[in-house]
């Protein structure tokens, strides 16, 4: 198949979703399951982006009126005449997908696992997520999703962008240009709902700003170059739909009713403030918690269809989903989503058991060898993609105890701590020796050198010491240091097992022991750690998922203190500071104020320019200088198991990592059941 693949040079020059290239497959008639274009066999279809086109460019290729087919899971429901025939729950500009080797069989459930309620959860919301624009399996490919096309001003200033004429919500709502505007404006905007607007909607100190042009066009206006908004869509922002069902929130809203405030206490919600907090929330997986999620609308694959609980969530196709594949199949093709949450240490026995169909998420190397001798049992196979680096330790150098902070600010004691790290012996006891010992950078970027990755990680024990005895923590008699102050000094390790694991801290913390640090390993929960996190109490944070180039493109926060929202790593106070200007928080020291300052002038370059690659090299030098975070592994393989039973699972299945969105590039919503 001819595949015009876009790249970011090209996305960013505003080319758009379009062209239909070449000549049909037939020339009358309408399509019927038999004719079925598929990555494997395109059958003469061509596609301006990676293995999708528009209805409309598939029709007039093809020459032919594709015939739309629903899942007979609703077929009840329309004979009753609950739910229209699919032609009209299908928008007029519907997705074609091409999937990877065969159009699919209707049914089945496909069956996950996660550890708890917003614990490692991520893996399966990328089964159903959409946003606006999705990446490719090329992980490069910016493509229409929800969005039909987009297009750019010359100073990347301006984005329209034009929806799908007939998109409905899950509940067969009109999906339109006011729901994006009402995302921006009521949500995102909204002083009572965010203090500051999120810095993905802030260029050049200002908001966005978006105009409704009709019922199937919008712009955001910017006042700065913002290149790299659509890649946050497409990648680390795709867990963030930037859109929301204004029809069914106004209500919520004190602007648009009255009895917002009466209503929500009625409900036992303090206000329509706490009300609103606990309904709608910008990681679309945690709006599944609630008995609310039941009725709320949604443009996912799949749906809540049971009332959450501790032992699982269950979700069901969505009647109204936008897509269909080249037979005319609306998709998804699999029925059923189910989640289960289990204790960490009976994933691998699930797995054995074949009661899990996908799983990569959270899933130990050290359990490859077990898995793959595992296989015909639970009729599955297990690979080993690209997607684990770290675990990458940070010292936190704002924690509130001042005898700690004395010594975690402290660039010598951060020094100390990586060359006294045995990164090949890690390699070799955890992870085969499949890793590649590597400080903490940006992975896939021009800017990095080999120097960046492997600054200051070689083993030395000597030379620790040496940088501890410096700072005046002397070593006693009994092999532990104090702390400047003289005062016996310990570091309280808190991890969680979402992060790290036992082996790992155990591991590590004997390094430091050898070099008179005294160490104690404790397992938190992760809601612990992010509260700790949050307050600045705790010595030590993990919780970093290292940028690939999108995510350095579209989410610098990331790569600037505090490092994450989620799970902040150190300065929060500085973040503080800067957001209130002075106000609140405290000031950061100088390298923190610099990469803040970068940061805002890095959203406006243009990738792969000069100036691009000028910040993106100070922003490396200053964070390894100061060694904010702390790296171990890179290329380390994490183990995907994938049912036998499931087809249209991509072979080039290369890298799975949260910051690409885990499964999302994969397009779960074509694979299906043999």
């Amino acid at each position: 198949m001819v595949q015009n693949y876009m790249s970011v040079s090209k996305v960013l020059s505003g080319v758009i979703f379009g062209t239909a290239l070449l000549a049909s497959v037939a020339t009358t008639g309408t399509a019927h399951a038999a004719v079925c274009p598929t990555v494997a066999d395109p059958q003469g279809v061509k596609t301006s982006y990676p293995q999708q086109l528009d209805l409309g460019d598939f029709q007039k290729q093809t020459g032919q009126k594709l015939a739309l087919s629903g899942n007979p899971l609703f077929a009840d429901q329309v004979k009753s005449g609950k739910l229209p025939k699919v032609d009209m729950r299908v928008p007029e500009e519907a997705l074609v997908s091409l999937p990877y080797t065969e159009c699919g069989k209707y049914g089945g459930m496909l069956r996950g696992m996660s550890k708890a309620l917003e614990s490692g959860t991520s893996e399966i919301l990328s089964w159903r997520q959409v946003n606006l624009v999705r990446i490719s399996d090329d992980l490069q490919t910016l493509v229409p999703n929800v969005a039909k096309s987009w297009k750019w001003n010359d100073d990347f200033t301006s984005l329209t962008m034009s929806l799908r004429k007939g998109h409905k919500w899950s509940d067969g709502h009109p999906f339109t240009a006011d729901d994006i505007v009402f995302y921006i404006n009521d949500i995102i905007k909204n002083k009572d709902l965010h203090k500051v607007v999120p810095s993905v909607w802030m260029v050049g100190g200002k908001s966005v700003d978006v105009t409704k042009i009709d019922t199937e066009t919008v712009r955001f206006d910017f006042a700065a170059p913002y290149p790299g908004l659509l890649h946050f869509l497409a990648t680390g922002g795709s867990y963030f739909a930037a859109y929301a069902p204004k029809h069914h929130y106004m209500p919520y809203l004190l602007k648009y009713n009255p009895k917002a405030e009466e209503e929500a206490k009625a409900a036992g919600a303090e206000g329509w403030v706490q009300r609103f907090g606990l309904i709608w929330h910008k990681w679309k997986d945690a709006e599944n918690i609630t008995a609310h999620a039941l009725s709320r609308p949604t443009l996912e694959s799949h749906l809540i269809e049971f009332e959450t609980n501790t032992q699982r969530r269950q979700y069901v196709a969505n009647p109204y989903y936008f897509k269909v594949d080249s037979s005319g199949q609306q998709l998804p093709y699999i029925d059923r989503q189910h989640e289960r949450f289990l204790d960490q240490e009976l994933f691998v026995l699930s797995i054995l058991n074949g009661e899990v169909d996908v799983k990569t998420q959270t899933m130990a190397l050290n359990n490859f060898p077990v898995l793959k001798e595992g296989e015909g049992k639970g009729d599955y196979t297990v690979n080993r993609p690209s997607g684990a680096y770290g675990p990458y330790l940070v010292f936190n150098q704002t924690i509130k105890d001042p005898s700690l902070r004395a010594v975690y600010s402290d660039v010598r004691f951060r020094k100390a701590m990586s060359l006294a790290i045995n990164r090949a012996e890690l390699n070799e006891v955890l992870w085969f020796g499949l890793g590649k010992p590597e400080q903490a950078v940006p992975i896939g970027v021009p800017f990095v050198t080999d120097a960046d990755r492997n600054y200051l990680i070689a083993h030395d024990p000597a030379a620790a010491g040496a940088l501890l005895d410096e700072m005046g923590m002397k070593m006693g008699s009994d092999g532990v240091r104090t702390g400047p102050d003289g005062k016996p000094f310990t570091l309280l390790w808190e991890y969680t097992a979402q992060h790290s694991s036992s082996e790992f801290g155990t591991l590590v913390s004997s390094y430091w022991k050898k070099v008179g640090i005294n160490v104690t390993v404790k397992e938190v929960t992760t809601q612990l750690m992010r509260e700790k996190a949050a307050a600045s109490t705790s010595d030590i944070n993990m919780e970093w998922d290292v940028p690939y180039e999108p995510t350095m493109i579209s989410q610098i926060d990331v790569y600037i203190p505090p490092y994450s929202d989620i799970g902040p790593l150190v300065g929060v106070p500085w973040r503080d500071w800067v957001g209130s200007k002075g106000a609140s928080g405290e000031e950061p020291p100088a390298w923190a104020k610099r990469l803040f300052e970068l940061s805002e002038v890095w959203k406006t370059v243009l990738p792969g320019s000069k100036r691009y690659m000028e910040i993106g090299s100070e922003m490396v030098k200053i964070n390894l200088e100061n060694l904010v975070i702390i790296g171990t592994m890179g290329s380390l393989p994490r183990p995907l198991v994938v049912s036998n039973k499931l087809t249209n699972i991509p072979k080039g299945w290369n890298v799975s990592h949260f910051n690409y969105g885990y499964d999302y590039p994969y397009r779960a919503d074509q694979w299906s059941f043999k």
